[in-house]
């Protein structure tokens, strides 16, 4: 009698304990998904992933502007690339051509900031100074002597690039020791992710290419700002109109 109540009394005890392990998984499981879609809320507003626009008049992000060597700039989608010419996207209007030696730079609004260098074709130290940096992006300088120096300037002037390693630690390499600069940006968004993340921003979470832009893995591109040995222009581009 006593062994059956015994027995009895560990059946409660597994049946009871198993209970418990249960709610605690499944309480742990809803803490982590919790936990998860607060990071991932977190790191696109650190990040600053697109935003919903809502005024009508506010250029979509994936537009990039178009600066030609005359002055006339042109914004719109790259709809087709080919080596000498670009096809460009227009609302409500035909495709516009534009060759390839006519361009001078382009540039695309990036994570609500001022508009960041995709491409340029001229060697002007005013756009290095002008450069804004996102949090995972640099400058990479390749020195006249062919060493080769990666990251984020603490200041750059008329005379060179200052570089701060810690707090007491700095580097300054002038401007006469400088044979190119680089700048890394992050790769654009992708047309599909920048549609989605105006469309549905609060879905961001469950986006595949969120998780690149959240670990870091969605690339880099080089835009040569700096060339030494092409002629330097540094006057304020201005568009015109076609």
């Amino acid at each position: 009698m006593f062994g059956e109540e015994v027995h009895r009394f560990r059946q409660c005890t597994i049946r009871g304990v198993n209970k418990g392990l249960r709610r605690t998984f499944i309480l742990n499981s809803i803490w982590q998904i919790t936990a998860l879609v607060l990071l991932a809320t977190a790191t696109v507003s650190a990040h600053g992933w697109p935003k919903h626009r809502a005024a009508k008049s506010a250029p979509h992000s994936s537009s990039i502007t178009f600066i030609e060597k005359d002055g006339v700039c042109l914004s719109g989608p790259i709809l087709k690339i080919e080596p000498k010419t670009l096809t460009v996207g227009q609302p409500q209007k035909p495709p516009v051509l534009i060759q390839r030696a006519s361009l001078l730079q382009a540039t695309q609004t990036q994570a609500g900031q001022d508009d960041s260098l995709l491409f340029s074709a001229r060697s002007s130290w005013a756009d290095v100074q002008a450069v804004h940096l996102l949090s995972r992006e640099s400058l990479i300088l390749k020195l006249r002597n062919g060493t080769q120096v990666t990251g984020r300037p603490a200041e750059i002037t008329d005379s060179g690039v200052l570089f701060r390693y810690g707090p007491f630690l700095k580097k300054l390499y002038l401007k006469a020791q400088i044979a190119t600069v680089d700048y890394l940006r992050l790769k654009p968004y992708s047309n599909a992710f920048d549609e989605f993340a105006q469309q549905s921003p609060a879905l961001l979470f469950f986006y595949p290419e969120s998780y690149d832009h959240v670990s870091g893995l969605e690339g880099r591109v080089p835009v040569r700002l700096y060339d030494a040995v092409q002629p330097e222009e540094n006057t304020p581009l201005k568009c015109g109109t076609p």
